[in-house]
């Protein structure tokens, strides 16, 4: 009972800090978005919407009209930040790369402005969450969700939505949420793809335990937090403003001293005050899919995956796991060491490590590229290429456009 009450005076306080700091962070937003260049990607980049069964999706396009399959390019990023904007400067860059190429950017079906939460009586959520401060788990398994938010859902649109652009296959490019989405659409149509890059996320490998160090140490995403919209917004707050518990991002300390009117100045906008300022609509879908997924699921999902003989590669933050200033763990998916996520796809450079040790780096196992690094992978990997992004941890935005688009490009030259 005394944990309840406190939880309940922590909650109170906690939405009315937050109450502030949206009032204070939108009239941020608001300054620096007054000067944003008017053409931020230096790429045209167009808008269109695509109607399938009564809803309008969202679409970006840039690059050539009249490119071939083997060219063309389907993107999708993730939450809870606008899941189109930050893979435009990607596209942008890929494009820069190559005048042949033609990229559409899917927005993360569904969670579009206008759509609505229809819960279906019939649909539960598969999974429980937990409140902060105490962590306690809170059974939400007879609450009614809208379905169409789920992974799976999202992966059936997102082929309807590629069959009306009259596609027949293409390279796809995922980050965060989007890779789940086009895993499932892989898993379920194989023949669409002639590879998948997937940023920032999971693999196959997870022990269940791990999820009782979050918050403090977050080894993959915290589902069960972010079931709830206040602690989205609390978790937001603390690891980018404070790192505390965590860090998420140096990208702060990257582009410092970024001029007003710049793409450094707009992208610092969206990757650190967009970020902590989504909309209470949008959060309460986010709510939606995080009540039908956990990280165990998605991970036991890809054991369907792993049968298909599909072109897959894996491009990763370098920050992840390194111990910043305040001696704080940044982001949340190693791929070395005691926590290490994909120690069935790559040599582990940081052996017996919680986090990035540099007198402990097995140097020989990283091959430096344009841009990138790229990890050397094991015999039985099922992975095409590993590729380290610098200067980014790529919690749930591109934080390195240029270096992501250089090691998709390559991966998908080298297919």
């Amino acid at each position: 009972m005394i944990k309840i009450f406190l939880e309940t005076i922590f909650i109170f306080f906690a939405k009315t800090l937050l109450l502030f700091q949206k009032i204070l962070i939108l009239m941020i937003c608001v300054y620096r978005e007054s000067g944003k260049i008017l053409h931020p990607y230096g790429v045209k980049i167009s808008r269109q919407y695509v109607s399938i069964e009564g809803f309008k999706h969202l679409i970006l396009k840039c690059g050539n009209d009249d490119a071939s399959e083997e060219n063309t390019i389907v993107m999708m990023g993730g939450a809870p930040t606008d899941s189109s904007e930050s893979m435009c400067w990607m596209a942008a860059e890929l494009c820069k790369k190559d005048s042949a190429l033609l990229i559409y950017i899917f927005h993360l079906p569904f969670y579009e402005e206008y759509s609505e939460i229809i819960e279906d009586q019939n649909a539960f959520a598969e999974f429980n969450g937990k409140l902060l401060p105490f962590n306690r788990e809170i059974n939400l398994k007879k609450v009614n969700v809208d379905p169409k938010f789920s992974h799976e859902a999202q992966a059936e649109v997102t082929l309807k939505i590629f069959k009306k652009l009259n596609l027949k296959k293409a390279h796809f490019v995922a980050h965060d949420r989007g890779v789940i989405v086009f895993e499932n659409l892989l898993i379920s149509n194989s023949e669409i793809f002639i590879s998948l890059s997937r940023g920032s996320q999971v693999w196959d490998f997870y022990k269940e335990e791990w999820a009782e160090l979050a918050p403090m140490i977050c080894v993959g995403p915290p589902h069960s937090f972010f079931i709830f919209p206040h602690q989205v917004r609390i978790i937001f707050s603390l690891v980018t403003f404070f790192k505390f518990p965590l860090a998420i991002s140096k990208i702060s300390e990257y582009l410092k001293g970024a001029k007003k009117r710049s793409e450094e100045y707009d992208r610092l906008t969206h990757l650190i005050y967009e970020a902590n300022n989504p909309s209470k609509k949008y959060l309460l879908k986010f709510r939606q899919t995080m009540l039908q997924t956990d990280v165990k699921k998605e991970v036991l999902n890809r054991e369907k995956l792993k049968k298909l003989d599909a072109k897959i590669m894996q491009f990763q933050g370098e920050d992840e796991f390194k111990f910043g200033r305040n001696g704080k763990l940044i982001s949340d998916q190693p791929y070395f060491g005691i926590y290490n996520l994909f120690r069935n796809e790559v040599e582990d450079i940081y052996p017996g490590c919680v986090g990035q040790d540099a007198k402990k780096k097995e140097k020989q196992f990283i091959e430096l590229k344009d841009g990138y690094s790229k990890l050397k992978l094991l015999p039985t990997a099922k992975f095409h290429t590993f590729a380290l992004i610098p200067k980014s941890a790529h919690f749930n935005v591109i934080e390195n456009p240029k270096g992501c688009a250089n090691a998709v490009y390559d991966f998908i030259n080298d297919i």
